[in-house]
């Protein structure tokens, strides 16, 4: 830590208004500064344009040696979280404690500002909030006392997405005035509320982005500068789309903060727009949000509006960003907890002075914006700085003087909740089949809906609901519970009218279908009434050895556990059979588990933890089957962008995946097929010719990514001396050569387009129709090929995450809809005021089907309409045509088809949006394309999307499982 200033610091005294009959003192020097680095005087307000002095808490000036705002400086973390520990020290105002610690080892932490009675006496007010949130255990009587008396809560929280650098410098200000300003304005706030805030979510990418910025700053004009490569160990942006599948440590350990604390309002601060937009969103809402948190959003950012705009600041606004449709950004763990979740978005901190000109769509007056930006204005992290503390600080102001209505809102919509499982507004609850075709995921499911604050019983007693016979050791998730609102969230089938706005994010997210695991909805009340126990510990799917013969056989369901299982035995061998067979009583499908020999204890042990069930035989079966090799895996990334590939990580390194990962630059060097028996190159986004170009060299000075003592943060997850030029044709030779030797190439997204778009892989175009809109949607996959050992253990049709493109068609579809086009959907001259009154037509699914495949699929002919769109000529399907397209004549050179899209639109949408399906039908979905010795395996659809589609995982996992022989069932 630098050493405080030793002060002769001039003060002056500043006359505040009345309430403490008191003047308190200025800090001088930090007031000039202030106004020294504020680049435009109409960005600021009378509740930032100072800083109050203290003998006893250090300011941020005094700390750091620097004010926050100072142009051309960043604050590490670790700093910010020192100075936050050092407030807590100084002052019976404030408390610090850490939350949790990252994938890299570094803190979160957060700090608690009341006053000091308040702080002295936080679990008291822990428990008047407990006691709200649970209307089954607190009378009306009570819950009115608690409204009069006790302290709501309000989470501030920031630094999620690194590269938005100004909210956890801010907040250290922030922090500083709460705790010691002595204004009737501030004094408000502090005695009728608790301020919680947590100036950086995400620790790891805000200690790489200090270092890359200061980095940067050394660099000769013209240089290329170094881009933010990796923010924490997996992800970057997508760090706040993880509030659904809750796999990064960050999201967990804000998840568990909210369950402990349960406060009212969870606030989180970003940069993008100018100057500062309060969020409500231009809707659709999500449906399962209550009514009075979609009216509490509009009073927030209303206020945030009028108060702004009465003090003079320009360009502060709401309504024409986001949407608030998708539950995966991290403020969605309060809406499903009935609480409520909101952002800023703010002219970017820098750090270093710029000037702002916007375009007239961001300067036009409009309803939703009637004190618009200006056309120009000199911006720097002062302007940012005081915009957004000012806004902060209306909001926390707004919540103190209402705190007793947010508080009944609070506890209303709590009991709405619970009213809702009882009267039959919504089900009455939902089943989960513990003894379902995939129940080590089933019960994986059941362990995360609990961690993120879902009750969970389980039957006791065999009953009938409706029709769902409810077998004892189910699982059940009661309707009448407080946060049943996540379960209606996760669990509702999404209709995203093309109508709507262009959306945000993803349009479908339906939980069991991204999971393909049975949860089954029961309308019957009787279902509240039946023998049932609630979980109190981590659920396990029933596994182990069944019978006593030497051989064992584990069925092939696709639970994910299974890759687990080979992981943890590689050295063991198993064999996988290539045709369904009978044995033990049973049939056993394709794809099923042989193992020959091996330490039966330790086995049994093993299927016992994961879920998983073992069938002792005499002998292998008589049946044709093929080595379970485990390959040796090479993992290429891009170094132009590391958004999304970390979920294919993730989802590695969960199941014990080992692999060698490296950066595309790699790729170049050759000798591939020496090293590797199988690459993987997830999705990038962007163009072929992007993959190849990489990052573009820009003269001849290295671009260095390292950890050196200038970056000590950069390198965890891979480093070069030069990350410029890409995979380059070098590369892509390199690849072509390896496949062409016996290798196996994984592409997924982007990636798999790369290969047909330089004619490598023949009888596969790409195409872009421009009448399609299928935003991130829930689209049902047709398995066309089910001998191909990468569909070992599924049914014969799943649901699919597809985001667009890449659309891909095999063996000589007419590309109908071929051109240019976003697909960004229908679109009308006159505004659509009520674009949900027309809703889609969804294709459905049922779990209690043979086989899972829902309804029956039509004829091809019968080309139907999808949600008044029109019906549009089928494409001609792909050549030997049956029902789905699909190569019915491969020789070994032809692509083979493993999973395509239905026949007709009609039959694809299960939840999510779709428009202009017809440029889908027939479409391949998954293709594996032979290569020389190897095999070239390109996925159009996402299976390793976030950490939500763990139902399609394993046709990754079969690819490697089985990549030496992908030519079994031809």
């Amino acid at each position: 830590m630098k050493k405080w200033r030793i002060a002769t610091t001039v003060v002056a005294l500043l006359a505040l208004p009345a309430a403490s009959q008191a003047q308190q003192a200025i800090d001088v020097e930090y007031t000039a500064k202030i106004k020294e680095f504020l680049q435009d005087p109409r960005i600021t307000t009378e509740l930032v344009d100072h800083l109050p002095a203290s003998a006893t808490v250090p300011t941020p000036l005094k700390f750091h040696g620097r004010i926050v705002g100072t142009p051309g400086e960043l604050t590490y973390a670790k700093d910010i979280h020192r100075y936050f520990e050092a407030l807590a020290k100084a002052s019976p105002r404030a408390k610090y404690w850490t939350i949790g610690k990252t994938e890299e080892g570094r803190d979160m932490v957060v700090l608690a500002i009341a006053d000091s009675a308040t702080i002295a006496n936080l679990d008291k007010y822990k428990g008047d909030i407990a006691a709200l949130t649970d209307p089954r255990k607190t009378s009306e009587a009570e819950a009115k006392r608690l409204i009069g008396t006790t302290k709501p809560m309000y989470w501030l929280t920031s630094g999620i997405h690194s590269p938005e650098t100004g909210g956890p410098e801010m907040l250290q200000e922030l922090a500083y005035r709460l705790i010691v300003q002595e204004s009737p304005y501030i004094q408000t706030i502090r005695n009728n509320i608790i301020t919680f805030i947590t100036p950086v979510i995400e620790v790891d990418g805000r200690e790489k982005h200090v270092d890359t910025y200061y980095y940067n700053k050394t660099l000769p004009a013209g240089a290329s500068r170094l881009p933010l490569m990796y923010w924490g160990k997996y992800v970057a942006h997508d760090n706040n789309r993880d509030g659904m599948g809750q796999f990064l440590s960050l999201t967990k350990n804000v998840n568990d903060f909210y369950l402990a604390w349960k406060p009212q309002v969870m606030h989180d601060l970003h940069e993008s727009v100018t100057y500062l937009y309060s969020s409500t969103g231009t809707g659709p809402y999500n449906d399962a949000i209550d009514p009075i948190t979609v009216t509490e959003w509009w009073t927030f950012a209303q206020e945030d509006v009028r108060e702004m705009t009465k003090r003079g600041v320009p360009g502060v606004w709401t309504y024409g960003f986001y949407d608030g449709w998708t539950p995966n950004y991290m403020f969605f763990v309060a809406h499903t907890k009935n609480a409520i979740g909101r952002f800023y978005e703010v002219q970017s901190y820098g750090p270093d002075n710029y000037e702002v000109r916007p375009p007239a769509t961001t300067t036009s007056r409009e309803w939703f914006r009637p004190n618009p930006p200006l056309p120009y204005i000199k911006w720097g992290p002062r302007n940012n700085t005081n915009i957004q503390q000012s806004a902060v600080l209306i909001s926390l102001k707004h919540f103190a003087d209402n705190k007793a209505n947010y508080l009944e809102n609070y506890w209303i919509k709590n009991k709405r909740a619970v009213e809702k499982g009882k009267t039959g507004a919504g089900p009455y609850a939902w089943i989960i089949p513990a003894a379902q075709r995939r129940k080590a995921d089933a019960a994986d499911a059941v362990n995360e809906l609990r961690k993120q604050g879902l009750e969970i019983h389980v039957a006791t007693a065999a009953y009938t609901a409706g029709n769902i016979a409810v077998q004892p050791g189910d699982w059940i998730v009661r309707g009448d519970q407080p946060f049943r609102t996540l379960a209606d969230m996760y669990f509702s089938i999404q209709n995203y009218s093309p109508a709507n706005p262009r959306p945000y994010d993803d349009t479908g997210w339906t939980f069991q279908f991204m999971r393909n695991v049975a949860v089954l909805p029961v309308m019957e009340k009787s279902v509240l009434s039946v023998a049932m126990a609630p979980v109190t510990e981590k659920v396990r799917a029933a596994g182990g050895i069944t019978g006593t013969g030497a051989v064992l056989l584990v069925e092939h369901t696709t639970d994910n556990n299974l890759m687990k299982l080979r992981t943890s035995f590689a050295t063991t061998r198993m064999l996988a059979a290539e045709a369904t067979f009978e044995a033990a009583g049973r049939s056993f499908r394709a794809g099923t588990f042989i193992i020959p020999a091996g330490d039966r204890a330790k086995l049994d042990a093993s299927l016992k933890e994961l879920g998983l069930t073992a069938y002792a035989v005499a002998a292998v079966p008589t049946v044709k089957t093929h080595e379970l090799d485990l390959p040796r895996i090479g993992y290429a990334h891009a170094w132009q962008r590391t958004q999304d590939e970390g979920w294919v990580r993730a989802a590695l390194d969960t199941y014990g995946v080992p692999y060698t990962y490296f950066g595309d630059i790699e790729l170049r060097k050759g000798s591939l097929r020496a090293k590797y028996d199988v690459i993987i190159y997830p999705h990038v986004g962007g163009s072929a010719q992007s993959h190849i170009a990489g990052i573009i060299k820009n003269g001849d000075t290295p671009l260095p990514y390292k950890k050196t003592a200038k970056t000590p943060n950069l390198g965890a997850n891979d480093f070069a001396d030069d990350i410029r030029g890409g995979l380059g044709i070098e590369g892509l030779t390199e690849l072509y050569k390896f496949v062409q030797a016996g290798g196996t190439l994984i592409m997924e997204g982007s990636t798999s387009t790369i290969f047909p778009a330089y004619n490598l892989t023949s009888g596969i175009t790409i195409e872009s129709p421009s009448q399609l809109f299928a935003r991130g949607t829930i689209l049902r996959g047709v398995v066309s090929d089910r001998t191909s050992p990468i569909a070992y253990g599924f049914d014969g049709q799943m649901p699919v995450y597809f985001n667009q493109d890449p659309v891909m068609s095999v063996g000589g579809s007419q590309a109908l809809f071929a051109g240019g086009g976003s697909g960004a959907g229908a679109a009308a001259l006159a505004q659509n005021t009520t674009p949900n009154a027309n809703p889609l037509r969804l294709s459905t699914w049922s779990w209690n089907q043979s086989d899972s495949t829902g309804a029956p699929m039509p004829a091809p002919a019968a080309a139907r309409s999808v949600a008044g769109q029109g019906a549009r000529p089928a494409p001609t399907a792909v050549a030997g045509g049956n029902a789905f397209g699909g190569a019915t004549s491969i020789d070994g050179t032809r692509p083979r088809v493993v999973m395509q899209f239905p026949a007709n639109a009609a039959d694809m949408l299960l939840s999510g949006t779709l428009a202009g399906g017809e440029a889908l039908q027939n479409r391949a979905q998954l293709v594996d394309a032979p290569l020389g010795k190897g095999h070239v395996v390109m996925f159009a659809i996402r299976p390793f999307w976030r950490w939500q589609t763990q139902g399609t995982y394993f046709l990754g996992f079969n690819t490697i499982l089985n990549w030496n022989d992908l030519d079994a069932g031809k």
